[in-house]
């Protein structure tokens, strides 16, 4: 897919599919991303790779900015050791996709907000430019825009936080304009990212759907405006979640197993290149890991919270709250955890650090005695 329309950017033919025909079904970030390099370097595989090696380096080292920034130095290295060998990351370096960039963006929108190097209105239109090119990987990031400044300092300084809210929200709707504009002139009415919300709520809500991501039936609408075939779909998701309230529930916490019971996407996604005995083995070690690091954060998180609970509000629990929900809420599948790894690994290497001081402290002998 991603590779399809970044052939098509590559070409100068923008964002369209083979036969020409625009779109606004995806979001247009990662195909604009792989595109630009095919553009540089020509449609080779290794280009794929060398765009997800350095995501993925640039990711280890805002991680490792990260853990300084919110934490220290120790828990910073082991958040990073815990990123840089994720078995599903380095899966996923050889395909294009929409969790890495968009994983990397996040990341340092956090950086650039929580650095002391800038005046506080540039680190607001960094990290605001930063999470809108991040929204053009995947929408779900759209709420930070406003959550990142707003949760900023907000009981200390309201009169303040106010005007950076205010701030990012111009900087938002400065860099999300044009995109917008743009699928008004095909579609008629203006489309902030892409037009596949409605649908993605079909999915996960409607009376064969189990929670997980499944195909959708082709219905003849008359048209082929991928706006009128998205509301349609969210048209018959809303009423399925009024008519079924008690389904909805249950539907709400098969998307819980879905989307954190398992790590295997990254196998999947390269299965035509690995020998059919070797992927069991290796969907194994990749969930075994994420459930390992997963558990250990959800400890972290328990922790960092039994210590201050007014850090249910640091931007650190809430942001991967954010992604979580919309898995709960509308579809699930085991690629909607990615973009919370970076703070998963925070939190499980939190948790490590905290362990082994403990430890440290009850070998130390007392000397006072």
């Amino acid at each position: 897919m991603y590779h399809s329309f970044a052939q098509e950017i590559a070409a100068g033919r923008g964002y369209v599919y083979p036969g020409g025909e625009a779109t606004a079904y995806w979001p247009v970030g990662p195909s604009a991303l792989y595109g630009a390099f095919y553009a540089l370097l020509g449609v080779h595989g290794w280009v794929v790779i060398l765009v997800n090696l350095i995501l993925s380096s640039i990711s280890v080292a805002g991680i490792y900015q990260l853990g300084l920034l919110y934490f220290d130095r120790t828990i910073a290295r082991i958040a990073a050791l815990l990123f840089a060998f994720w078995p599903a990351w380095i899966a996923f370096t050889t395909v294009p996709n929409s969790e890495l960039p968009l994983m990397t963006l996040v990341i340092w929108a956090f950086v650039a907000r929580g650095t002391g190097k800038l005046p506080h209105w540039a680190r607001t239109v960094l990290s605001t430019a930063l999470l809108v090119a991040a929204a053009f990987m995947r929408p779900t990031v759209l709420p930070l825009i406003v959550l990142l400044p707003l949760l900023d300092q907000p009981f200390r300084k309201p009169a303040q936080t106010v005007l950076h809210v205010i701030l990012a929200l111009v900087v938002a709707a400065i860099l999300l304009t044009p995109w917008a504009e743009r699928n008004r002139a095909l579609f008629g009415e203006p489309v902030l990212i892409s037009a596949n919300f409605g649908i993605n709520l079909w999915m996960g809500n409607n009376p064969q759907a189990n929670g997980a991501y499944m195909s959708v039936p082709e219905i003849n609408l008359n048209t082929k405006n991928e706006v009128v075939r998205d509301n349609h779909y969210k048209g018959l998701a809303l009423d399925f979640i009024r008519e079924n309230p008690g389904l909805y529930l249950r539907l709400c916490l098969n998307r819980v197993a879905h989307s954190f019971d398992r790590e295997s996407i990254g196998i999947a996604w390269n299965q035509n290149s690995l020998a059919p005995a070797l992927q069991p083995i290796l969907k194994a070690g990749s969930a075994a890991y994420w459930l390992a690091i997963f558990s250990l954060s959800l400890i972290g998180v328990g922790v960092f919270l039994r210590e201050n609970p007014l850090r249910f509000f640091d931007p650190l629990v809430v942001t991967p709250a954010l992604f979580a929900a919309v898995a709960l809420l509308i579809v699930g599948q085991d690629r909607y955890h990615m973009p919370m790894t970076p703070f998963i690994a925070l939190f499980a290497a939190f948790f490590i650090n905290h362990i082994l001081h403990r430890r440290s402290s009850r070998s130390v002998p007392d000397t006072a005695a």
